[in-house]
């Protein structure tokens, strides 16, 4: 069986790494790594990542304390390139994952060789009063709702979902919804040239659905309909702290750059046509937002 790598990256993460790092430990796989990237915290959380390492992690746990601050995707980029294992989880730390998590996403691609990708539902974990007024109820009935069609296709499709449905898919919300999840909640090759090429340092609010739209421009993914772990929603979490909507157009206006070039032979005419419009009024919501931002001259 293929060596499962958990990633973790940190920063300023120690009220909830140690949950974190219990739920890696407890995944049942024969061959796993658990690497810590911390990008120079001033909360100890490098120091509880070692001690867990000692008393509890079992020769399991590697933790790498920097001093250079990179931010969200640098460090993501760091911490990849330590781990050693065929498959990757880049795994958030404050988020949970269930103890058969390996079995099903690192064994749907033991079982299909031409996916690269693996990946399966969450729960969310809503911290407290305050956060869930911050995010109304996206996460709760929104999402769920929006996601119901492409969840109902992907379960008549079984766990082998073709390119060009994830296309389609992504294509029916102009690529604005990331229909793989958090990275706490796949699996993918190290060997794949998507990670050779690292996350986009250019971003942070869609960095994670970039990335993984790589892995369907000609080859089927693996999907797993069980939930495999919880993401957990709080103020401090990367989901709220890059919250701006000016950030998140301008972003958004890069991916669907990016999209248009990596689609380019699939994309019909009209759909084409329909992401060049969107791009449009990404850009002016943009500007729009950055002006509300930045208030009154």
């Amino acid at each position: 069986m293929a060596r499962l790598s958990f990633v973790v990256p940190t920063w300023n993460g120690a009220p909830f790494l140690e949950r974190t790092l219990a739920a890696l430990a407890a995944v049942r796989w024969p061959a796993v790594e658990i690497v810590v990237g911390d990008d120079a915290s001033d909360d100890g959380t490098a120091e509880l990542a070692r001690r867990f390492a000692a008393e509890r992690g079992r020769g399991r746990v590697a933790v790498h304390a920097f001093r250079d601050r990179l931010g969200l995707a640098g460090n993501w980029n760091r911490v990849l390139r330590l781990a050693r294992g065929e498959l990757v989880c880049l795994f958030g730390q404050d988020d949970v994952c269930v103890p058969a998590f390996a079995e099903k996403l690192a064994g749907r691609l033991e079982r299909n060789d031409d996916c690269a990708l693996a990946f399966g539902r969450r729960d969310f974990l809503v911290a407290d009063e305050p956060t869930r007024a911050a995010i109304g109820d996206f996460f709760t009935t929104r999402y769920p709702e929006m996601m119901r069609p492409f969840e109902a296709r992907a379960r008549e499709l079984g766990e082998r979902l073709p390119a060009r449905v994830m296309l389609d898919e992504a294509l029916r919300f102009r690529f604005e919804i990331n229909l793989v999840g958090e990275p706490s909640f796949a699996v993918f090759r190290r060997d794949h040239p998507a990670v050779a090429a690292g996350f986009d340092e250019r971003m942070e609010q869609l960095v994670d659905w970039e990335f993984f739209t790589r892995f369907f421009v000609d080859a089927p993914v693996a999907r797993c309909h069980d939930v495999v772990g919880t993401y957990h929603v709080h103020q401090r979490g990367s989901s709220l702290a890059n919250r701006r909507l000016s950030r998140h157009y301008r972003e958004f206006d890069h991916l669907l750059g990016v999209v248009l070039q990596r689609f380019e032979r699939q994309l019909a005419a009209s759909d084409r046509a329909a992401l060049e419009a969107r791009r449009e009024e990404v850009r002016r919501l943009a500007v729009e937002h950055a002006r509300l931002e930045a208030g009154p001259a």
